[in-house]
């Protein structure tokens, strides 16, 4: 996707607008803290909560418009300030996003024509499972 910049800006907006997830992983507070005026006492249970951090009008204009744009010229950038983190932040940030950029890159991907058609088509074989077959037995 790196030669496709308003492909990534696309991709961008729309983890800004649905994140995989609407809480960030928990983190406990090690020590008494002040975070934007509360008081966090230590050993507090923090929760970060990425979709609202994500449709904040204070960080985002028009944060429920789609506006892929809002990212343009941003590649390597756009998680500046904590506003953009829809796979965390820090050490504590999801180990696949790499490989998600990646999966998403190929889903998007074009082969040669408007498909890519397996060499040798998939054949599917249902059975039912052993759990199946006593349930319906049962019945």
């Amino acid at each position: 996707m790196s030669n496709l910049p308003y492909l990534l800006c696309i991709v961008n907006e729309t983890l800004r607008m649905y994140p995989p997830g609407p809480l960030l992983v928990p983190h406990e507070s090690p020590d008494d803290c002040v975070v934007g005026g509360y008081h966090i006492p230590r050993g507090t249970m923090l929760l970060v909560n990425q979709c609202a951090i994500h449709h904040d009008p204070n960080l985002w204009s028009d944060p429920e418009m789609f506006c892929p744009e809002r990212f343009k010229g941003l590649e390597g950038k756009s998680r500046d300030r904590f506003r953009f983190m829809p796979f965390g932040f820090g050490r504590r940030s999801c180990p696949a996003e790499g490989l998600a950029m990646r999966m998403i890159g190929l889903t998007l991907g074009e082969g040669p024509g408007l498909t890519m058609p397996k060499a040798q088509p998939l054949v599917a074989k249902c059975r039912p499972r052993q759990v199946t077959q006593c349930l319906m037995c049962q019945a």
